[in-house]
């Protein structure tokens, strides 16, 4: 499919992206007040009162956080690339933090997802159940839930990592979810316990596939690869956490799992691992059960990548591999690659014990075995477990997501209790004061869900896209009848609103304890939102440089508006304050990812998928261009807007600005007035050219342009009229120069839009990303208090 029809599906098709929204709604898919606890969990009658009073709607999964004391994220490794001037950061890893209420175990479990995956994995299966995370924290452990580097809330940097590939619903249909109907490898007859039909078409399986991300490419010539990338920010988050942990890892994630307590043995206690990459040596055609010609395997063993040997290894033909003469299990299991014996040792493993799971249906099993060898041969003490041999039929690659997921959690921490020694104090395993994270006692539930979507490309190759991931999180007493949802800026995910680059807590910790159940959004193509390589558009993302001209530090760097040297608010007291080598910038830029180049044809009916789904009036929140978007979203459903914050939206609405000379540089014909996609208006118009439109002069001249006006008598924008809107701009931004024409134009429109520049009421210093700066809680306390007044 080519942009041009990708982009007409979007924008005309609305309906086809709510069709996965309706099945939830008639109760089938999420089940998120059913079967949330651990065996053994205490409820929670008042948080259930509370979510069954209309918190969130019956299809949108949320799940008890009695377990949890405290939540955080943080950014684990990263560096700047590319030449001098054009710097972007990356290689870094967004993590997520779990602190139980009771701390029982001295070691933090760490979790590195497969390919095309996130740490969603981790949190909650498709059918709505909680996850392993929700089953650890019930039994004391600390976590961190990684999505590795170039993948999901990490940035990915075009034309550096590397290029981009997405799996089709068919291989998800054959390897993870329908191996029984679809699979061509032995043992997939055995595979019955991915929930509902695992096909297309299924609500469970459309769900699941939403959460199947792009990823890179495997081998390609030039690049640091996944493997690597996925190491480096490990060891850089072992050395954060600076106290032992136990590795969870799976498929893809299993090699820098090897290669990471390579790195730091002091500080990995134990490898748990679920099927990881494998095998050693040459690939596997797991139809034939048969070896491939040439390379393709695990050159190093466990690893395509050096890794230490004991005696010492320059090139890996010096491990010299033999294959075995006969398969353990033929016709199951191929031949293993062992090494010419006397061994060389992988020393720095030596001390660390392995469980390593192979499901019983899965595509997996037919190498599994040969990597738990070369382990066992390699010094490294590996208990291989088939799980049948355990009493748990019938899973297979995806277990963790199957429905006998919490089985095999239940024996992962029984075998940590048999074979991790707990001689350190559970206190060892509060994260340092270096890892932000934050009381959860105002918030009773949190999930995660997938608004929109719909399977792009021709038959048999179909991809699922244009899908929104969000974060809920219900407060423990609901106070507000309205729930408020969160549109980002370009660049950036919801990840933005939990908490700020100086580490302090964001706007959703606040909002949160005044009572509102908050939405946080990734637009689709962006974040933990599937990106569809060759039909979402070209990939873009900033430079060090731009965000310091234009956000961070313009009065230092180089930038050209007229307000900027009132820009004080960045929080930071660095010598290099907002700019590259400030530590608290270095951070800032560790959470600007990629964007699309048409972000509005993804976005826009996603939007409108979600507010259905909430299926009641919300307040929308939106900054820079979640604006135009928000704009675009209330448009079409107006009746499930009951009140708008646009924080600097995107713009200018009819002429394009050059913010240096506060001056209009063109007209611009496509413009109906907010964007660029229709909008309703009384009279009705059919084109952009039936809005005839004057310049009215600026009323402060120097510092912003004048506004385009319709001539009278005004077109009213129907979806708008009355609704009641506040518009903020900050005192020290270049949004500035014609921040106040969008609002003029609402309100001639009939619409009630409080326009504020926030010096006038009092706060001083900001910028673009006022909800990161010095003063944040006082900008939303602002909010807060004008919601309260206009909104109840």
């Amino acid at each position: 499919m080519v942009k041009e029809d990708a982009v007409k599906l979007r924008t005309s098709g609305i309906v086809a992206g709510l069709v996965i929204a309706g099945l939830f709604a008639l109760g089938v898919g999420w089940s998120g007040t059913n079967g949330d606890r651990p065996p053994g969990a205490k409820g929670d009658k008042k948080v259930a009162k509370a979510h069954t009073d209309g918190a969130t709607s019956a299809s949108i999964p949320t799940f008890s956080t009695e377990d949890l004391a405290r939540t955080g994220i943080f950014y684990a490794g990263g560096q700047y690339e590319g030449p001098p001037g054009k710097e972007t950061m990356g290689g870094d890893a967004y993590v997520v933090v779990w602190v139980p209420k009771q701390i029982k175990h001295p070691y933090p479990i760490v979790y590195v997802h497969g390919a095309g995956q996130t740490a969603t994995d981790w949190e909650q299966t498709p059918d709505g159940r909680p996850g392993w995370a929700y089953y650890f924290a019930n039994l004391g452990y600390v976590q961190y839930l990684v999505d590795s580097p170039a993948r999901g809330r990490s940035p990915y940097v075009p034309s550096i990592d590397g290029d981009l590939t997405i799996r089709t619903a068919a291989n998800l249909e054959e390897i993870f979810t329908a191996a029984a109907k679809k699979g061509d490898f032995p043992r997939a007859h055995l595979h019955n316990q991915f929930p509902g039909t695992g096909l297309m078409g299924d609500p469970v399986f459309d769900n699941f596939a939403k959460t199947q991300v792009q990823f890179l490419q495997f081998g390609v010539a030039g690049t640091v690869g996944q493997d690597e990338l996925t190491h480096r920010a490990l060891v850089a988050l072992l050395d954060a956490i600076h106290s032992p942990v136990i590795l969870l890892t799976h498929s893809q994630g299993g090699t820098p799992g090897w290669l990471t307590a390579d790195s730091r043995p002091n500080l990995v206690k134990a490898i748990v691992t679920v099927e990881p990459a494998a095998p050693p040596i040459k690939g596997v055609d797991t139809a034939k059960v048969a070896y491939n010609p040439g390379a393709g395997g695990l050159s190093w063993g466990v690893s395509g990548t050096p890794i230490t040997y004991d005696p010492p290894v320059k090139d890996p033909a010096e491990l010299q591999p033999v294959l075995e003469e006969k398969s353990d299990a033929p016709g199951d299991v191929v031949p293993c690659y062992v090494q010419k014996e006397p061994a060389h040792k992988l020393v720095n493993l030596e001390k660390i014990p392995v469980v390593y799971l192979s499901a019983e249906g899965g595509y997996h099993r037919e190498s599994d075995p040969c990597l738990a060898k070369w382990l066992n041969q390699a010094g490294v003490h590996t208990q291989f477990v088939k799980l049948e041999d355990v009493g748990i039929h019938g899973n297979g690659h995806e277990m963790m997501l199957e429905k006998n997921s919490d089985e095999i959690a239940r024996f992962i921490g029984s075998w940590i209790d048999k074979n991790v020694p707990q001689k350190d104090k559970p206190s060892m395993a509060a994260p340092p004061s270096a890892i932000p994270t934050y009381a959860t006692e105002n918030i009773a539930r949190q999930g995660f869900f997938y608004a929109g979507g719909r399977y792009e490309g021709e038959a048999g190759k179909e991809v699922m896209g244009d899908a929104m991931y969000t974060e809920v999180w219900v407060p423990r007493q609901v106070r507000h009848p309205y729930p408020i949802v969160f549109f980002h800026g370009n660049g950036q995910t919801g990840a933005v609103w939990r908490q700020t680059p100086d580490n302090r807590a964001g706007w959703a910790y606040y909002l949160v304890s005044q009572g509102y159940t908050v939405y946080m959004v990734d637009y689709p193509g962006r974040g933990r939102s599937p990106y569809v390589p060759g039909i979402d558009g070209t990939l873009g993302i900033r430079t060090a440089l731009d965000l310091e001209t234009i956000w961070t530090a313009p009065a230092t760097s180089g930038g050209n508006f007229p307000r900027m040297k009132l820009y004080t608010a960045w929080p930071s007291d660095s010598p290099k304050k907002g700019m590259m080598g400030d530590p608290v910038f270095d951070y800032f830029t560790k959470g600007q990812v990629e964007f699309v180049n048409d972000q509005e044809a993804l976005t826009v009916p996603a939007g409108v998928a979600l507010l259905d789904q909430i299926g009641k009036p919300v307040i929308l929140i939106s900054h820079s261009q979640g604006g135009g978007m928000g704009f675009d979203v209330a448009n079409l459903r107006p009746k499930l807007i009951a009140g708008m914050v646009a924080i600097e939206p995107g713009g200018p609405q009819i002429g394009g600005v050059d913010t240096a000379k506060v001056a209009y540089t063109r007209v611009n014909p496509n413009s109906w007035g907010l964007t660029t996609m229709p909008f309703k208006f009384d009279p009705p118009i059919s084109s952009p050219s039936e809005l005839k439109v004057h310049l009215v002069a600026s009323e402060r001249p120097g510092d912003e342009v004048g506004c385009y006006l319709q001539d009278e008598p005004v077109h009213k924008l129907v979806s708008f009229e009355n609704m009641r809107i506040l518009s903020i701009s900050a005192e020290g931004t270049y949004h500035r120069v014609f921040d106040a024409c969008i609002p003029k134009w609402l309100n001639q429109a009939g619409a009630k839009d409080d326009f504020v520049r926030l010096e006038d009421v009092g706060i001083h210093g900001n910028m673009h990303e006022m909800f990161l700066d010095r003063n944040s809680e006082e900008i939303i306390k602002f909010i807060d208090g004008w919601i309260n007044k206009n909104l109840k």
